[in-house]
């Protein structure tokens, strides 16, 4: 554990993990090849080739995702396919030759042959209108690599033998325990012929009546293709009785749909899930007849309410979209609103309306949230008061606001003004010490080097001694960066030697101590949901957040994003992306789905977690391999379900084994 968190390179550092393959315990193999694979290194891949073989299954499983793990570059993935493809032929357990499948089916190919001959393997095992008995497990393990498959094939098409396995298979029924595994089967079987474009108009029937929640939503995905009677299908999604299906079905209707009638839009303002609500405000602003009438009396209902502000947010923005001459009579009371996410959303709308009198107003906002909308709406408008706003966000202290106003600043007749903003802002953000600075940091050495070129004078008489103390940045990104310019600029070498900053120890006696407990999330005004712990997946994840969660880090805190029917994301003291925990989190990705009620710690790339978490509202497998998973919801899933944007996380806690 402790040689996987130090992210072993060399040969002497890999000698722990090296040994624990051989090791006579199979949770220890187990465990080193799990770490050998969250290196992602192709050359580590002949190294799992007796794991890949071993004689216990939970091993032979870690070993296949594993090298698919370690698949980087066009050569790792040729290795890794023929060793994936070797053990599928010899493989007879279910489990294991399903793990094998699945990890074949997301690989990175690079010619129609490759995905053919793998297609061709995972088809083997689909079932046909004649299978009177499946073998689940290697059925499930074929659907979810030909998910991946399909949907990352760009240059191949699925068979019409596979075709017709996946619509056999998104019909399977089965015994009651085998429930689970089997919806799982026809959601993933639903998701494949959804990205061939091989839907049919019995696939949609089947889909909407199908007693899967997911299933059913998913379905209303797939009605997005040219599918004869799919207006039938979404009509009957609309009135589904679980509201995520409402959600999707109001998606598809609105894309397809909305500008023969706005009727079941409308209708949907009504409905009594808020999250289609929402949605059904948000889409009057797309057009629709008489939509001023609906979005009139909402926006202009807007209370002094701390709590239930959002449909009149959303009202202000698509009536301004609308009916501009309504709402800049009402704006003026969404700018002046006491709750920030209030006037964020009225900088959008006075976006809409070209207000450029009110977005300077808000960019002057005491909330940098406000500041950042507003920026952005007069960057995205053009406006040469864009400048000045810039200029002043690079001396806020939100990383956010800092990366749009660097990115904003590219006139070069402003340079005189914008450089020296910039390098203070770069000293300034750099003294926090913080790795959670990386994209600020990076955003304004992008701007200096377009502004500074060809040789980085407009930095001033020496740009290089500007430079050189990034060299030894504590973030590798930054100092990479910082030689790259100055290799640029000098036309000579360049060497980062970056000074990392030290990340929390980790010890199994603190693991052992949280193995079994569980996190309970209390929502003010809501109630709570609880977290099981992936201690053994993820024990440097789990650590962290317990860790932060006992010393109160999450309390008070907001759930800022709420992007319903895909996640709702919390914990950020900045109530946006790109604020967090001081120092990164390493990636501990593996083999747990990003299934509904799953948690995972949201990243902007490999080893940038700063522990805001982020739930799962629906299965996800695009973010499979990609995003840690740590837990899960075992309690209170319809809180999570039921939560808006900027609800508080009243407190976190710790709950004992003992309980």
């Amino acid at each position: 554990m402790l040689a996987e968190d130090a992210r072993a390179q060399t040969d002497a550092e890999l000698t722990s993990l090296r040994s624990g393959l051989t090791n006579t315990d199979p949770r220890v193999r187990q465990q080193s090849v799990r770490a050998i694979g969250r290196l992602e290194r192709a050359d580590l891949i002949p190294a799992l080739t007796r794991p890949l073989a071993d004689n216990v299954a939970a091993v032979r499983i870690e070993a296949a995702n594993a090298v698919a793990q370690l698949a980087r570059g066009p050569k790792g993935v040729t290795d890794a396919k023929s060793r994936l493809l070797a053990r599928a032929r010899v493989e007879r357990e279910p489990g294991v030759w399903a793990a094998v499948a699945a990890s074949l089916g997301r690989l990175a190919y690079t010619s129609a042959a490759e995905y053919d001959e793998v297609e061709a393997v995972l088809a083997r095992t689909l079932p046909t209108e004649k299978t009177t008995a499946v073998r689940i497990d290697e059925v499930l393990g074929a659907v979810e690599g030909l998910e991946s498959l399909s949907r990352l094939a760009k240059i191949s098409k699925l068979k019409d033998a596979t075709i017709r396995g996946l619509r056999a298979a998104s019909g399977l029924e089965g015994r009651k325990e085998d429930a689970e595994k089997l919806a799982r089967i026809r959601r993933l079987a639903t998701q494949a012929l959804t990205a061939s474009g091989a839907a049919t108009k019995p696939t949609l029937d089947a889909g909407i009546a199908d007693p899967d929640d997911e299933v059913r939503r998913l379905t209303m995905i797939a009605a997005r293709g040219e599918v004869d009677g799919r207006e039938a299908v979404v009509s009957k999604g609309l009135a589904d009785a679980n509201p995520r299906v409402r959600y999707e079905a109001l998606q598809t209707y609105g894309r397809l749909f909305q500008k023969t009638s706005c009727e079941p839009v409308v209708k949907a303002v009504r409905d009594s899930n808020a999250h289609v609500s929402f949605l059904a405000i948000d889409l009057l602003g797309n057009g629709c007849p008489a939509a001023a009438d609906t979005l009139r009396p909402l926006a202009d209902g807007l209370t002094a309410d701390q709590k239930n502000w959002h449909a009149a947010a959303h009202a202000m923005v698509s009536l301004a979209k609308t009916s501009p001459d309504d709402a800049r009579k009402i704006l003026p009371r969404h700018v002046a609103h006491s709750v920030w996410q209030v006037r964020m959303y009225a900088a959008h709308a006075a976006g809409a309306l070209d207000a450029v009198d009110v977005l300077e107003e808000l960019g002057r906002d005491p909330q940098d949230n406000v500041r950042e909308a507003a920026l952005s709406e007069l960057v995205a408008h053009k406006r040469p008061e864009a400048t000045r706003a810039a200029i002043d966000a690079l001396a806020r202290p939100d990383y956010q606001l800092i990366v749009t106003a660097a990115r904003s600043l590219r006139d070069p007749a402003q340079k005189a003004q914008t450089i020296p903003a910039l390098l203070q802002s770069l000293a300034r953000v750099t003294a926090e010490r913080k790795d959670t600075s990386r994209d600020p940091r990076m955003a304004i050495p992008d701007r200096l080097r377009e502004l500074g070129a060809p040789d980085g004078s407009a930095l001033g008489s020496d740009p290089a001694a500007t430079l050189k103390p990034y060299l030894t940045d504590f973030d590798p990104a930054v100092a990479n960066r910082a030689a790259d310019m100055l290799q640029e600029w000098q036309k000579g070498p360049a060497t980062a030697a970056p000074k990392k900053l030290d990340a929390p120890a980790i010890s199994m006696a603190a693991i052992d101590a949280i193995r079994n407990a569980r996190v309970r999330f209390v929502m003010a005004g809501r109630g709570p949901f609880e977290l099981k712990l992936f201690a053994d997946e993820a024990p440097a994840t789990v650590l962290r957040v317990t860790t932060r969660a006992r010393e109160g880090y999450y309390n008070g805190l907001t759930f800022h994003r709420v992007a319903a029917n895909f996640v709702i994301q919390g914990g950020s003291p900045g109530a946006n992306e790109y604020t967090g925990d001081r120092v990164y989190m390493r990636d501990e990705v593996g083999l747990r789905s990003h299934q509904r009620g799953t948690v995972g710690i949201s990243t902007r790339g490999r080893d940038t977690g700063d522990a805001q978490i982020f739930v799962n509202l629906i299965d996800s497998p695009r973010l499979d391999h990609l995003y840690t998973v740590f837990g899960e919801v075992v309690s209170g899933m319809d809180i999570v379900d039921a939560i808006v944007e900027g609800d508080v996380i009243e407190r976190v806690e710790i709950v004992p084994s003992s309980r």
